[in-house]
């Protein structure tokens, strides 16, 4: 496969940093034409089509491999031998092993941020209802059965007594959803918290940057919360067995919901694309 500095940037009308605030969910997007890291993405996808093609003749050349790894194996052995390896004599080759002072202090200061947004209470809501709904799944794994299709790019589900194509089509749809989001929400709220805290913590650093990416980072939160709860919503409406088990997770997004508003209160007004594209 070609390196990361063999790749070209690839030609296009792309949206300059479209990527940074997105939910990574390609399949659904309907700016994949305007994105640049969706191109470069296509083109690793070729590279490794290539990569799986010259597998073969990898395996016709074993021997050689074998013996190059012998020789590799021999020679740390004679070094060790000549010279052997302390764990402490690392550091001299590589310089000082004193950490500055100031590095000490940036790895204290930078871990009381992971800190304070891992201790934050909607940090801690929105782990309970990632690990909620992994329950919800893992105590339906007998009823709830889930088929992936990476041709088609999405899942497919059966249930008891539902056997209308239509509803399980809309059932299928609101469980690729709340699959999809459930984990990212806590994902993007961490970057969103620590970006916070950090602007809190030195501000001077922020002030030429009008675009707040905590704000962006809230603004997927956000969609995430939104789409969740539809999703949710629908299966209640569609799934009757279900609907208190899902109750918990509607209270837990709905309360999450305006309590992330209050922390980003401009992340409702965050736009993505910018409207002059």
């Amino acid at each position: 496969m070609k390196n990361d500095d063999d790749f070209e940037i690839p030609d296009g009308n792309f949206i300059t940093g479209i990527y940074n605030y997105c939910d990574r969910w390609c399949e659904r997007c309907i700016y994949t034409d305007r994105c640049m890291n969706y191109e470069m993405g296509k083109e690793f996808e070729r590279e490794l089509d290539a990569d799986k093609r010259r597998e073969k003749s990898l395996e016709e050349n074993k021997d050689f491999w074998e013996q190059v790894n012998k020789t590799v194996e021999e020679a740390a052995e004679l070094i060790d031998e000549e010279m052997p390896l302390e764990a402490e004599d690392a550091f001299s080759f590589f310089g000082d092993e004193d950490i500055e002072e100031d590095d000490e202090e940036a790895i204290e200061d930078r871990k009381k941020i992971r800190e304070k947004t891992k201790n934050h209470v909607i940090s801690k809501v929105s782990l309970k209802y990632e690990e909620a709904v992994h329950k919800w799944f893992e105590d339906r794994k007998k009823i709830l059965k889930i088929e992936h299709s990476e041709e088609k790019y999405s899942l497919s589900v059966t249930y008891p007594e539902i056997t209308e194509e239509k509803i399980l089509k809309s059932v299928s749809e609101s469980i690729e959803v709340v699959m999809w989001y459930h984990i990212q929400i806590w994902v993007k709220l961490q970057r969103a918290l620590s970006g916070y805290f950090e602007e809190i913590e030195e501000p001077y650093l922020f002030e030429d940057f009008p675009i707040k990416d905590y704000d962006g980072s809230a603004f997927v939160v956000l969609m995430g919360i939104a789409r969740s709860i539809g999703a949710w919503n629908n299966l209640s409406s569609k799934v009757l067995p279900e609907r208190d088990s899902i109750k918990p997770m509607l209270r837990m997004l709905l309360w999450l919901r305006p309590e992330v508003e209050k922390m980003f209160p401009k992340a409702r007004a965050f736009v993505w694309p910018p409207e002059d594209f």
